[in-house]
């Protein structure tokens, strides 16, 4: 078999076979449902273990009665027979298992290595390889495959994800609904027993449909050839790592989650910083830098990658409070030229509006037409690289109803047109419903959003670091 018919049995298989209980909110029932709400491309096949049924599939009662020619299997059956039910899927023609099973190495005593031991035998003697245990498997836009509730968007996109949590992968694949951000593939590993992070990596670093990488990472057993392998990666892709368990009860976390050693915090960020990854320390410092690159680099024009931001605020205290956090991200807020100040002092009245950087907008937010000039006037800026501005929906709803809508359609059309990159702080404390729709509105129109400055800011760093890999 052939390194591409390979991964074509792990993200496009033509043909599934689910096994284990199907009763309600079993676990062989969540991943039929799953796969058929998703709208899996290929043939399914199911084989009940409790009798149940297969949902309207294809159903047998025992793996030996399945037939031939399966290139893939989910396995939610007790952690005992997954072994047995590996050696029986190869004659089946199954290439890749995806053990969604837990109660091997993540148990952290004898039997959860004796049963790991029994599952790495069976794959070896088989030649069938494992995905997993413990884990969600694969989400394929391309071919419907997905993991559990299949309630994510369908959009295939531009960001491929290995992550050794479950939940995480989840949360990802949701989080596009928001960020309108998409994923070409990816993978929840669990124990990573056989196919590891590293053998996922060096797929999607050559994989055309993927332009991000991005890893959720506990631990591994092959630390060289994984950060070989980012290094390989980031000089040709944008690649972001969250990297857990770098403290001592962090370390404690994974070992108990998945069974995986985390590591030296200390080595593992040096490795990584080394490796030219961008690293992050929040799932949403991971989920807001991920759309605010898919974004920027998505756009048609060239964005110069830099860290002298132009402040725009909707006070003079948050601006004050920006200039302050920006130097601790590696970033700065250079003055204006005087060209630049000398056209802000044309087009608003200086009553209550500051003219340097950060620039204080708010005694004229409401005069129509001003708005997108300034921005215009800062995009032509010399001394700056990028803007963050800081919106208030409360402030725009002073002047009249309807004016939030305009300020998000002027802020959207500007991004078009710029020659900066644009991140819009939306801050969470107004409007939920309002926000909500105000943030989709603008992450549709391409616009990066974050909830404070504090994050924007560190998505700014975060892109600029990634893109000066990239260019240099």
């Amino acid at each position: 078999m052939s390194t591409h018919d390979f991964w074509d049995a792990v993200f496009k298989p033509k043909a599934v076979a689910v096994v284990g209980k199907t009763g309600s909110m079993k676990g062989g029932f969540m991943f039929v449902s799953a796969l058929s709400t998703f709208g899996f491309t290929g043939t399914m096949h199911v084989v009940s273990t409790d009798g149940e049924g297969g949902l309207g599939f294809d159903t047998y009662g025992d793996i030996d009665d399945l037939p031939d020619g399966i290139d893939y299997a989910i396995l939610a059956v007790p952690a005992t027979r997954v072994p047995d039910a590996v050696r029986n899927l190869s004659t089946k023609g199954v290439r890749v298992a995806h053990v969604f099973s837990s109660g091997f190495s993540d148990l952290e005593n004898e039997e959860g290595q004796k049963r790991t031991e029994a599952l790495i035998s069976a794959a070896r003697d088989t030649g069938v390889r494992i995905i997993g245990p413990n884990c969600l498997g694969v989400f394929s836009p391309t071919s419907g495959l997905t993991y559990p509730p299949g309630v994510f968007p369908k959009e295939k996109g531009r960001i491929g994800f290995i992550s050794q949590s479950g939940g995480s992968a989840q949360s990802l694949a949701w989080s596009g609904k928001y960020h309108r951000m998409f994923l070409s593939k990816a993978v929840s590993l669990g124990n990573s027993v056989d196919l590891s992070v590293s053998d996922f990596l060096a797929y999607l670093i050559d994989d055309d449909e993927t332009d991000i990488i991005a890893l959720y990472l506990e631990g591994t057993t092959d630390g060289r050839r994984l950060v070989e392998l980012l290094s390989r990666a980031s000089e040709k892709k944008p690649v972001v790592v969250l990297k857990v368990g770098l403290t001592e009860a962090g370390g404690r976390a994974v070992s108990s989650h998945t069974g995986i050693m985390a590591g030296s915090g200390f080595l593992w960020e040096a490795a990584l910083t080394q490796s030219g990854s961008v690293m992050v320390e929040t799932f949403d410092e991971l989920a807001e830098t991920l759309s605010a690159l898919d974004k920027l680099t998505a756009k048609p024009k060239t964005v110069r990658p830099g860290t002298k931001m132009a402040l725009v605020n909707r006070g003079g205290g948050e601006g004050v409070i920006a200039a302050d956090v920006l130097p601790r991200m590696g970033l700065d807020a250079p003055p204006y030229t005087e060209t630049t100040v000398k056209r802000i002092a044309d087009l608003i009245p200086d009553a209550g509006t500051g003219f340097r950087n950060p620039l204080d907008f708010s005694a004229v937010g409401g005069y129509p037409g001003v708005f997108e000039k300034m921005l215009d006037i800062i995009d032509e800026d010399e001394a700056t690289d990028a803007i963050i501005y800081q919106h208030h929906i409360e402030f725009a709803h002073l002047f009249r109803e309807g004016y939030n809508r305009y300020l998000m359609e002027a802020l959207a059309d500007f991004n078009d047109r710029s020659k900066k990159a644009l991140y819009v702080v939306l801050p969470l404390y107004y409007s939920g419903e309002e926000w909500l729709e105000s943030m989709m509105y603008l992450t549709g129109r391409g616009v990066p959003v974050s909830p404070t400055i504090v994050s924007a800011a560190r998505v700014a760093a975060n892109v600029s670091a990634c893109m000066r890999r990239n260019d240099g």
